[in-house]
């Protein structure tokens, strides 16, 4: 059963891994494609520069200015699943001290 536990917590671990790294991967590039649609090469740069304030509000921008949704779903959305997938491994797998 030990090692079920420690197999199954490493499986976890990793799908997390992969998950988190997918989800930043895209709200970076659909963060940066709006920021594009609006404000053109210049303001991808800037993006990039001023990144914690833009990736807050980029995706709200994007949204309600352009229609284009996807950004903040993926962004929070993607947070909301990791927040959960993370949840779940440690109520499975972690230990209670």
């Amino acid at each position: 059963m030990r090692l079920f536990r420690s197999l199954a917590a490493g499986t976890l671990g990793t799908v997390s891994g992969i998950l988190l790294f997918a989800w930043l991967v895209a709200s970076f590039v659909l963060d940066l494609y709006a920021i594009y649609l609006t404000f053109g090469g210049f303001g991808v740069f800037l993006g990039i520069v001023l990144a914690p304030i833009v990736f807050v509000i980029a995706p709200w921008y994007a949204g309600f200015a352009h229609g284009f949704w996807w950004p903040l779903i993926v962004e929070y959305g993607g947070l909301i699943v990791f927040g959960l997938v993370f949840g779940l491994g440690e109520k499975l797998f972690g230990k209670a001290e």
